[in-house]
């Protein structure tokens, strides 16, 4: 919520009640309720001649104050200095509660001409705008009470009493200390709330520049031998066996990011003249079980004074350093992985004024089958160079396609999801599909996250080449909100087709307020601490599908091909594994997969990578160190087996 003018404006609308508190007690009660009366009229009036929508406040007033005007006029003054107070706040409690139940809270009317249009649409703010019209609920129904405490204690108590503690205290102090709270609070969380988002914003703002890996140190044996791939792929095994520790063995990995961080993975092992990790569990450190490429995925983030982020390759190839001690002894070798194999082409290609990557399997060849490889909601093809890479590997004519314009500048975000038409994929489809070394008939695709909504809903439409297979990570059931920046796009669908847009599934971002005022409120302690404010969009997106499914389902049952979906059962950012389940229940097909995976999150590669900080750009992917492990190594099996299954492919050798 931008603040753009005096976020109290609001307060004017209690201009009648102002004018009745200071009336009342000195002048008749008639008196005092009249003039407030023709206050509260005018206000309703000149708001009519400025063509604004009433204000619930506004209406409000005149309705509380019409009723208790007529009370005046046929209850006695005794009565009125006793009770004229808790029904006057009563009177206000109920405004608002009325404006809550119409969902019309007060607080919305004065606080829409503080924000720009779209802001004052979303339904962040309309979350915002209801807390604090519950916070004056909650302080008018205390000022009720605490106002009727006089006449229900004492009997003869009246708002008229100078020397009565308890009068004086419960009509007047009390009731307007906590009005005075409550303007101070209106007053103070806008500006307040606006300058801690910016500095939330700010943490997760930029990009740090790519930097190039350090030379690596010279190998070296001193009477200990560490035996790994010299140079392997990231979905190849990395097997490591350290030979002649005498004693306790200290094993450390370590290697670098793409913008320069290190990453370190580090623990120990008995004695063993061969230590192989593949059959050796460690007495302590980074990983706890057996497993020969824990050097690589158990790394962690080691950068001091920075705050850890996702893992991200350097440029090929990425070196990882392995130093084995054990006693006097010591051992230190460079092994290197690769993205592709040997032989494997990438040339950039024009996708309908996008820029792709088209990758050819080594040694080319012609009736070959294809996938074509479509990242989420990052923008660009680049995310998806290395899974391209990887099929291509395998044997696949594989495309990293961009469905949404890459970001530009460092820092920068992807362009909007804001009707984006489903005819970008067809058209990254029909050029995989008419390359002159791809038989048209052996055409897949890949999707991940948003893309993968995007590439179900076209396949669902019939657009593009008729596909072999499709593989869905993290996938979407429906068709979503559009999401810019900063959240949802008020009124708008992510998807359009032949220029009508689709259906859509609203985004409630107002669930996801609770958890921005916890990044708000510790933003400070979380930066001196080196952590990261994270944001997870999950509550949003299950709020949107609480309010059923309707026309924004994606008909999937009009995908006439198998369909492979993945998911991880702690998905943070939204509810893949439910909306795998709902998008395949509707197509009863025995050849459709869904590979679920416990301890995994949104962001499931294929190859082997570390699974330290499962986040960037301040948003939440969710995931176990190990679980995100184990699923990494499934899918890199399962995927390609899959879609050489479904195109009758042969595995390459390479």
């Amino acid at each position: 919520m931008t603040s753009q003018d005096d976020p109290m404006g609001y307060v004017l609308g209690f201009l009648p009640w102002i004018v009745y508190w200071i009336l009342v007690g000195n002048v008749a009660f008639r008196t005092a309720l009249l003039v407030a009366l023709a206050v509260a009229a005018l206000a309703v009036v000149v708001g009519r001649l400025r063509h604004e929508r009433p204000k619930t406040l506004d209406v409000g007033s005149v309705v509380v104050f019409v009723l208790l005007t007529a009370v005046a006029f046929v209850v006695p003054d005794t009565v009125l200095e006793r009770w004229i107070q808790p029904l006057g706040n009563a009177g206000l409690l109920l405004i608002v509660l009325a404006g809550l139940a119409l969902r019309r809270p007060f607080v919305l009317d004065y606080a829409t001409a503080s924000v720009d249009a779209v802001t004052a649409r979303t339904d962040g703010f309309r979350a915002i705008t209801t807390a604090m019209t519950w916070l004056w609920a909650g302080l008018f129904a205390a000022m009720t009470v605490l106002s009727a405490i006089p006449p229900v204690v004492d009997g003869d108590a009246t708002l008229l009493d100078a020397d009565d503690t308890l009068s004086i205290l419960c009509y007047w102090v009390a009731p307007f200390a906590l009005m005075g709270i409550g303007g101070v609070i209106s007053g103070a969380f806008p500006p307040w709330f606006s300058a801690r988002s910016t500095e939330v914003d700010r943490r997760s703002a930029g990009a740090p520049a790519v930097v190039p890996q350090p030379a690596p140190a010279p190998d070296v044996t001193e009477g200990l031998v560490i035996e790994a791939p010299a140079d392997s792929r990231h979905d190849e095994p990395f097997d490591v066996v350290v030979r002649g520790a005498t004693q306790e063995v200290e094993l450390t990995a370590e290697g670098v990011d793409l913008v320069g961080r290190p990453w370190r993975a580090t623990a120990a092992f008995p004695a063993a003249d061969a230590l192989d990790l593949a059959a050796t569990a460690p007495t302590s450190g980074d990983w706890d079980a057996a497993d020969p490429a824990a050097p690589l995925w158990a790394m962690r983030f080691g950068a001091e004074g920075a705050v850890p982020d996702l893992f991200v390759p350097p440029v090929d190839p990425w070196r990882v350093t392995l130093t084995a001690r054990s006693g006097t002894r010591s051992a230190r070798r460079t092994a290197t992985r690769r993205t592709a194999a040997d032989g494997v082409e990438p040339t950039s290609v024009d996708v309908g004024g996008l820029r792709g990557t088209l990758v050819l399997p080594p040694g080319g060849g012609s009736g070959l089958p294809a996938v074509a490889c479509f990242g989420g909601s990052e923008g660009g093809s680049d995310s998806q160079f290395a899974h391209a890479a990887l099929l291509a590997s395998r044997g696949f004519v594989a495309l990293a396609a961009p469905w949404i314009p890459e970001p530009q500048g460092a820092g920068s975000i992807g362009e909007a999801i804001e009707e984006v038409p489903l005819e970008r994929f067809a058209t990254a489809l029909d050029l995989l599909a008419g390359h002159a070394a791809v038989d048209r008939s052996r055409v897949a695709a890949m999707a991940v996250s948003r893309g993968s909504e995007g590439l179900l809903a076209a396949a669902a439409a019939g657009l593009g080449p008729r596909l072999s297979a499709l593989v869905l990570v993290s996938p979407s059931s429906v068709t979503w909100q559009a999401v810019g920046g900063g959240g949802e796009v008020p009124d708008t669908a992510s998807w359009a087709r032949g220029g009508t847009p689709l259906p859509w599934q609203p985004l409630p971002s107002g669930a996801l307020m609770p958890q921005i005022v916890r990044n708000d409120w510790s933003v400070r302690r979380d930066t001196a601490a080196h952590r990261p404010s994270l944001l997870r969009l999950r509550p949003a997106y299950e709020a949107g599908l609480a309010r059923g499914v309707g026309a924004a389902a994606i008909p999937s049952e009009r995908v006439p091909c198998p369909i492979l979906c993945v998911s991880g059962d702690d998905d943070q950012l939204w509810p893949s594994g439910p909306m795998a389940d709902a998008l395949l229940a509707r197509r009863h097909r025995d050849d459709d997969q869904h590979l679920h995976y416990r301890g995994a999150g949104h962001l499931i590669r294929l190859g082997t990578f570390p699974t330290d900080a499962p986040w960037t750009g301040g948003i939440a992917f969710g995931g176990t160190r190990a679980g995100l492990a184990a699923a990494q190594r499934d899918v890199t099996e399962r995927v390609p087996a899959f879609l050489q299954r479904r195109t009758a492919v042969t595995p390459a050798t390479t």
